[in-house]
């Protein structure tokens, strides 16, 4: 079991980490993790404190597995504070590649780095069968204003497909976020609901999530540590496309 303690320090979440991480706590802590990036905070660092400890460097893969699910969205970066003992062991393993460890939690904090440059758009939609369409008015005016007419078919599918799964399957009001960063074009659903969105082949139509997972680079479900959850998903930009302005 391990046990986990979340602070806010300095706009980063700092999750002090201690416990066996074996193959019956892995999923709970990667989730947990994941509940993390939801928030958006400016980085997670995860401090392994005295006590944590690993069965093997296969479980210590989480943390490999936790950058690879955030880095797409929301972007948010992962670090880890570790003894030298367990910083070796994490090199070895080949984590330290992708996740950056640090000794101390103030050395990690000094290397977070300002995020790049991004524009967010986001509006309430109603409970309501007319929230897709309001949700494609909603996003061909953003892509009209960021200049992404040529994403914006594209991209009014993927939104008409979270915003009516979300209304038919959660009873809840949804929100919607748009979000341009260099080299993608993010669509984000929120909604109060616990069900998870599932990916069915071959239905009629042809329709559903597997239209999402066909036009996007990559999409997700983020669970809230506040309750419900997010359904992401990423298109991918040609290089150069602006987000100032």
């Amino acid at each position: 079991m391990i046990t986990l303690g979340l602070t806010s320090e300095e706009g980063a979440t700092v999750v002090g980490a201690t416990g066996r991480l074996d193959l019956s706590s892995y999923a709970e802590f990667r989730d947990r993790l994941l509940k993390c990036a939801v928030d958006e905070p400016t980085a997670i660092v995860v401090h392994l404190l005295d006590g944590f400890e690993a069965l093997g460097t296969s479980e210590l893969s989480v943390f490999t597995t936790v950058w690879m699910r955030v880095s797409e969205w929301p972007g948010v970066p992962v670090m880890i504070v570790a003894d030298e003992g367990l910083r070796e062991t994490l090199r070895r393993g080949g984590i330290a590649r992708f996740v950056p460890q640090f000794p101390t939690v103030r050395l990690a904090l000094d290397a977070v780095v300002e995020p790049r440059t991004r524009r967010r758009h986001e509006v309430r939609l109603p409970f309501s069968t007319a929230s897709a369409r309001l949700a494609r008015a909603f996003l061909r005016d953003t892509c009209s204003r960021w200049n992404l007419e040529r994403v914006a078919d594209d991209a009014a599918l993927v939104v008409s497909e979270l915003v009516e799964n979300a209304v038919k399957h959660t009873g809840s009001a949804p929100s919607l976020r748009l979000e341009l960063r260099p080299g993608q074009f993010a669509i984000a659903v929120y909604d109060d609901g616990p069900k998870l969105p599932e990916l069915r082949r071959g239905t009629s139509g042809g329709r559903g999530m597997t239209v999402v997972e066909a036009l996007s680079k990559a999409w997700g479900v983020s669970v809230s540590a506040r309750g419900g959850k997010v359904v992401w998903a990423v298109l991918p930009l040609a290089e150069g496309a602006s987000t100032g302005g």
